[in-house]
C-alpha cells in the first residue's frame, strides 16, 4: 500500500493539472475580439438600403437646418434681417466648398446682384461704379441695415451727392465742426434732434427740429430761408425783442407774418411796398416814415 501512495499523489497532480489547464483553454476562447467587442456595444449593423445612395432624393437643407450649425448667423437674421429673412440657400448656392488652397471665398459667395438691381437693370443704387461693392456699406448681408457710420462717413457723398454739395458749397459749422457720422451717429437714416447740440434762440420760445429747419437748411444751416406764411413765434425764436414789441401795442403790423414783410432773411423793406405814399410829397419832403411813426414793431399812431 505504501509504493502505491506516491503514485497515487502524482496521478492526482496531473488529473488538477488537466482540470486546470481545459478550464484556461476554455476562458481564452471567449475572449471577444476588438469588432466583436464593438458590435457588442453598438449593437447589429443596420441593414443595408437597396441600390446606390446616389440614387435617392435628397432635398436641399432648410434654414432651420442651416442655423443648427451656424446659430449665431441664424440669429442675426432673425433679429435684424430684414428683407434678408429668407430660405440659405436662396443666396448661398454653394456651401462647404471653400479652399485654402484655391481661395475661392469671393467666388462661392452670393452675388448682390442676383437680386438687387436698378429698374435698368444695372447696380441697385445706380451706375457710377463707386457704388461697388456693396459690402463697403452693408457691412453684414445677415443684417442689411445696420451700416457702421463710422466706417463709411467719407463716400456718403456717394450717394447722397445734394447734401455733400451743399455742405461744400455752403461752409457753416456743420461743415467744418462735425462729420456724416456726428449727426447720423446711431443708425444709417438717423435723423438727429438739433436740440442735441443747439439751445433755443430764445429761452422764451420752445423749438423743435422742424422749427428749426424751418429757416436753416439742416446741410446749409446758414442759408436762411422761409416761407412767407412761417409763424411769427419762430422768427420770435431769434427775435424775442421784436416780437415782444409787436404784441405789446395792438396795431396793424401785429398781426400779419413777419415773413410778409421779410421775404429774405435780414432785408428791411422801405414802407412804401404796402403803403405806397399815402401822404403828399410836400408833407414828408425831407422827412422818413420813422420821423413821425417810430418803427414798424411799434408804431405811433
Amino acid at each position: 500500500m505504501r509504493s502505491l501512495r506516491p503514485i497515487a499523489v502524482v496521478a492526482g497532480i496531473i488529473i488538477v493539472s488537466l482540470l486546470f489547464w481545459n478550464v484556461s483553454s476554455e476562458q481564452t476562447e471567449r475572449v471577444p475580439t476588438s469588432t466583436e467587442a464593438l458590435q457588442q456595444m453598438v449593437g447589429p449593423a443596420p441593414a443595408q438600403a437597396a441600390g446606390s445612395p446616389y440614387e435617392m432624393d435628397v432635398k436641399p437643407l432648410t434654414t432651420v437646418e442651416c442655423g443648427q450649425c451656424h446659430f449665431s448667423v441664424f440669429q442675426t437674421i432673425k433679429n435684424q434681417g430684414a428683407r434678408h429673412q429668407i430660405d440659405c440657400v436662396r443666396c448661398h448656392r454653394e456651401y462647404h466648398v471653400y479652399s485654402p488652397r484655391k481661395k475661392n471665398y469671393d467666388k462661392i459667395m452670393p452675388d448682390c446682384a442676383w437680386c438687387h438691381k436698378s429698374a435698368t437693370g444695372g447696380a441697385f443704387h445706380g451706375e457710377h461704379k463707386t457704388l461697388t461693392p456693396c459690402l463697403n456699406c452693408h457691412a453684414d448681408p445677415h443684417k442689411p441695415l445696420v451700416i457702421p457710420m463710422g466706417d463709411i462717413e467719407e463716400v456718403c457723398g456717394r450717394c447722397h451727392a445734394k447734401e455733400g454739395d451743399e455742405i461744400e458749397k455752403f461752409p457753416s459749422k456743420h461743415t467744418s465742426d462735425v462729420s456724416c457720422s456726428d449727426c447720423h451717429a446711431d443708425e444709417h437714416g438717423f435723423i438727429p434732434e438739433c436740440s442735441g447740440c443747439h439751445e433755443s434762440h430764445s429761452s422764451a420760445v420752445e423749438m423743435g427740429s422742424k422749427d428749426c429747419m424751418t429757416c436753416h437748411p439742416v446741410h446749409k444751416p446758414s442759408q436762411i430761408a422761409y416761407q412767407k406764411d412761417t409763424q411769427s413765434t419762430i422768427c420770435a425764436g431769434c427775435h424775442d425783442t421784436v416780437y415782444g414789441q409787436l404784441q405789446a401795442k395792438h396795431t396793424r403790423h401785429t398781426p400779419v407774418a413777419c415773413g410778409e414783410c421779410h421775404p429774405v432773411h435780414k432785408e428791411i423793406p422801405p414802407c412804401s411796398k404796402c403803403h405806397g405814399e399815402p401822404h403828399p410829397k410836400a408833407m414828408t419832403e425831407g422827412m422818413t416814415c420813422g420821423d413821425c411813426h417810430s418803427i414798424a414793431h411799434d408804431l405811433l399812431m
